[in-house]
Protein backbone atom coordinates (compact mmCIF):
# COMPACT_ATOMS: atom_id res chain seq x y z
CA UNK A 1 0.00 0.00 0.00
CA UNK A 2 1.65 3.36 -1.17
CA UNK A 3 1.29 6.26 1.53
CA UNK A 4 1.48 9.19 -0.87
CA UNK A 5 -0.53 9.67 -4.18
CA UNK A 6 -0.15 12.23 -6.90
CA UNK A 7 -0.33 15.90 -5.72
CA UNK A 8 0.66 15.12 -2.30
CA UNK A 9 3.92 17.53 -1.10
CA UNK A 10 6.74 15.51 0.41
CA UNK A 11 9.78 16.33 2.28
CA UNK A 12 12.72 14.60 1.06
CA UNK A 13 15.12 12.77 3.71
CA UNK A 14 18.18 14.86 4.61
CA UNK A 15 20.50 11.57 3.99
CA UNK A 16 18.88 12.01 0.23
CA UNK A 17 18.09 15.81 -0.32
CA UNK A 18 21.70 16.02 -1.03
CA UNK A 19 21.00 14.35 -4.30
CA UNK A 20 18.38 16.37 -5.19
CA UNK A 21 17.79 20.25 -6.04
CA UNK A 22 15.86 20.44 -2.40
CA UNK A 23 14.19 19.24 0.33
CA UNK A 24 10.25 19.58 -0.52
CA UNK A 25 8.55 18.24 -3.80
CA UNK A 26 4.93 17.15 -5.23
CA UNK A 27 4.04 14.02 -6.11
CA UNK A 28 3.34 13.74 -9.77
CA UNK A 29 3.19 9.73 -10.59
CA UNK A 30 3.62 6.61 -8.31
CA UNK A 31 4.52 2.92 -9.05
CA UNK A 32 3.40 0.44 -6.21
CA UNK A 33 5.76 -2.04 -5.30
CA UNK A 34 3.13 -5.20 -4.62
CA UNK A 35 5.60 -7.02 -2.75
CA UNK A 36 7.65 -4.24 -0.75
CA UNK A 37 6.11 -1.13 0.32
CA UNK A 38 8.91 0.60 1.25
CA UNK A 39 9.84 0.56 -2.88
CA UNK A 40 7.15 2.07 -3.90
CA UNK A 41 8.41 4.50 -6.36
CA UNK A 42 6.83 8.07 -6.48
CA UNK A 43 8.23 10.66 -9.09
CA UNK A 44 8.38 13.66 -7.91
CA UNK A 45 8.64 17.54 -9.27
CA UNK A 46 10.77 20.04 -7.55
CA UNK A 47 10.15 24.10 -7.28
CA UNK A 48 13.05 24.90 -9.74
CA UNK A 49 10.63 21.79 -12.29
CA UNK A 50 13.01 19.38 -12.06
CA UNK A 51 11.83 16.17 -11.33
CA UNK A 52 13.14 12.70 -9.97
CA UNK A 53 12.49 9.30 -8.83
CA UNK A 54 12.61 8.20 -4.78
CA UNK A 55 11.39 5.71 -3.29
CA UNK A 56 8.74 5.46 -0.17
CA UNK A 57 11.78 5.09 2.37
CA UNK A 58 13.17 8.37 0.87
CA UNK A 59 10.45 10.96 1.68
CA UNK A 60 7.92 11.72 4.34
CA UNK A 61 4.93 14.08 4.47
CA UNK A 62 5.71 17.16 4.03
CA UNK A 63 2.98 19.99 6.26
CA UNK A 64 1.35 22.25 5.04
CA UNK A 65 1.67 25.90 6.77
CA UNK A 66 4.64 23.59 8.75
CA UNK A 67 8.46 24.60 8.62
CA UNK A 68 10.50 21.49 8.77
CA UNK A 69 13.92 21.89 10.53
CA UNK A 70 16.81 19.83 10.17
CA UNK A 71 18.61 19.34 13.35
CA UNK A 72 22.46 18.69 13.52
CA UNK A 73 24.28 16.37 15.83
CA UNK A 74 26.18 18.60 18.01
CA UNK A 75 27.35 16.11 21.24
CA UNK A 76 27.07 12.67 21.67
CA UNK A 77 28.76 11.52 24.71
CA UNK A 78 29.81 8.22 22.76
CA UNK A 79 32.55 10.26 21.34
CA UNK A 80 33.22 13.56 22.66
CA UNK A 81 33.69 12.45 26.86
CA UNK A 82 33.08 16.09 27.76
CA UNK A 83 29.80 17.19 29.28
CA UNK A 84 30.69 20.83 27.69
CA UNK A 85 26.98 21.85 26.44
CA UNK A 86 25.43 19.00 28.04
CA UNK A 87 22.72 18.86 31.14
CA UNK A 88 23.78 17.59 34.06
CA UNK A 89 25.58 13.94 34.29
CA UNK A 90 23.80 11.14 32.56
CA UNK A 91 24.44 7.56 33.26
CA UNK A 92 24.04 6.39 29.50
CA UNK A 93 25.03 7.85 26.27
CA UNK A 94 23.71 11.59 26.03
CA UNK A 95 22.75 13.21 22.36
CA UNK A 96 21.98 16.90 21.88
CA UNK A 97 20.49 17.36 18.27
CA UNK A 98 20.14 21.33 17.30
CA UNK A 99 18.53 23.46 14.83
CA UNK A 100 18.83 27.25 15.23
CA UNK A 101 16.14 27.54 17.56
CA UNK A 102 15.31 24.51 19.35
CA UNK A 103 17.87 21.55 20.95
CA UNK A 104 16.31 17.99 21.25
CA UNK A 105 18.45 16.26 24.55
CA UNK A 106 18.03 12.80 24.50
CA UNK A 107 19.49 9.94 26.67
CA UNK A 108 19.95 6.39 25.21
CA UNK A 109 20.09 3.69 27.76
CA UNK A 110 21.34 -0.06 26.26
CA UNK A 111 20.40 -3.00 28.63
CA UNK A 112 21.72 -6.37 27.00
CA UNK A 113 18.63 -6.32 24.17
CA UNK A 114 16.77 -3.76 25.31
CA UNK A 115 17.11 0.27 24.04
CA UNK A 116 15.30 3.04 26.02
CA UNK A 117 15.53 6.52 25.15
CA UNK A 118 14.12 9.66 27.38
CA UNK A 119 14.12 12.89 25.89
CA UNK A 120 12.82 16.59 25.59
CA UNK A 121 12.74 19.51 23.07
CA UNK A 122 13.74 22.81 24.57
CA UNK A 123 13.00 26.33 22.32
CA UNK A 124 16.14 27.88 23.20
CA UNK A 125 17.05 31.50 24.81
CA UNK A 126 14.09 30.76 26.45
CA UNK A 127 12.60 28.92 29.51
CA UNK A 128 9.71 27.36 27.75
CA UNK A 129 8.86 23.96 28.65
CA UNK A 130 7.27 22.22 25.29
CA UNK A 131 5.20 19.80 26.10
CA UNK A 132 1.98 18.19 24.31
CA UNK A 133 4.67 17.39 21.42
CA UNK A 134 4.34 14.65 19.16
CA UNK A 135 7.24 12.89 18.82
CA UNK A 136 7.74 10.17 15.72
CA UNK A 137 10.51 7.35 15.85
CA UNK A 138 11.53 6.35 12.22
CA UNK A 139 13.78 3.68 10.12
CA UNK A 140 14.63 5.66 7.34
CA UNK A 141 11.24 7.17 6.72
CA UNK A 142 9.04 4.14 8.02
CA UNK A 143 7.51 4.78 11.00
CA UNK A 144 8.28 2.60 14.28
CA UNK A 145 6.70 4.34 17.13
CA UNK A 146 4.75 7.78 18.30
CA UNK A 147 5.00 9.38 22.19
CA UNK A 148 3.98 12.71 23.32
CA UNK A 149 5.62 14.35 25.51
CA UNK A 150 4.22 15.50 29.02
CA UNK A 151 4.09 18.46 31.01
CA UNK A 152 7.35 18.83 31.69
CA UNK A 153 7.77 18.18 27.78
CA UNK A 154 9.64 14.75 27.86
CA UNK A 155 9.24 12.02 26.04
CA UNK A 156 9.78 7.90 26.17
CA UNK A 157 10.45 5.86 24.00
CA UNK A 158 11.42 1.83 25.19
CA UNK A 159 12.65 -1.21 22.67
CA UNK A 160 14.38 1.05 20.44
CA UNK A 161 15.90 -0.89 17.39
CA UNK A 162 19.71 -0.55 16.97
CA UNK A 163 20.99 0.98 13.55
CA UNK A 164 20.13 4.30 11.75
CA UNK A 165 17.02 6.34 12.98
CA UNK A 166 15.50 9.25 12.14
CA UNK A 167 13.18 11.40 15.13
CA UNK A 168 10.47 14.10 14.12
CA UNK A 169 9.37 16.03 16.84
CA UNK A 170 6.26 18.22 15.84
CA UNK A 171 5.83 21.88 17.50
CA UNK A 172 2.22 22.81 16.65
CA UNK A 173 2.71 26.42 19.02
CA UNK A 174 5.55 27.34 16.27
CA UNK A 175 4.17 25.77 13.24
CA UNK A 176 7.73 23.75 13.19
CA UNK A 177 8.81 20.54 12.77
CA UNK A 178 12.20 19.25 13.92
CA UNK A 179 13.86 16.48 11.91
CA UNK A 180 17.03 14.65 12.89
CA UNK A 181 19.53 11.16 12.82
CA UNK A 182 21.17 9.04 15.10
CA UNK A 183 22.23 6.05 15.32
CA UNK A 184 22.24 3.02 17.90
Amino acid sequence: MQRFKPNDAVFVLPRYARLYPGHSAVVTTVTADPFRPMFNEYALEFPDGSSARLFEFQIIEDVPNYTTLIASLIFDSRVQMATTGARGYTSGRQIILQTSGFDLDMKIDTKKSRTSTIGQVLERGTRNLLKDLEVRLMKESMLITTAMSDNLGVFRFSDVPRGSLNILAVIPQHSSRILGAFSI
